[in-house]
């Protein structure tokens, strides 16, 4: 084998490997892009999820806000309540104060009727 034949054989084996590192640089590059657009998918789910989590904590401070407002509304419908019940309580109380005093002068109009009957009466016998 000649000394141009082996140079020649030496060249063509150097294009190979300078192929073979082409292909692998492609191939290599190709990852990189895919690894980049699989970053970029990666950060937009992150940031979709971040999203969500700050909906998620807004809908819970809104909760909180709304059971704390449930609760102070509650406690103003049992004391209104209460206020409620010590008015009927006090209303029954002076019915019945009045139907007393009405039963009493009931009676006593009775008892000056009965008087006045036998007033009356007596009068009349005369």
């Amino acid at each position: 084998m000649s000394t141009a034949d082996r140079f020649q054989k030496k060249v063509h084996q150097m294009k190979q490997a300078r192929d073979d590192a082409i292909d692998q640089g492609d191939a290599l590059e190709k990852q990189i892009q895919d690894m980049e657009a699989e970053l970029l998918k990666v950060e937009l789910e992150k940031k979709e999820l971040e999203r969500r989590l700050k909906l998620t904590e807004d809908e819970v401070e809104a909760q909180d806000t709304i059971r704390t407002e449930l609760r102070r509304k509650s406690n103003q419908l049992q004391v209104e309540d209460q206020r409620i019940r010590d008015e009927i309580k006090t209303q029954i109380q002076a019915i019945e104060e009045m139907e007393a005093l009405i039963k009493d002068v009931d009676e006593r109009y009775e008892v000056l009727e009965n008087d006045y009957n036998e007033t009356m009466e007596d009068i009349n016998a005369l």
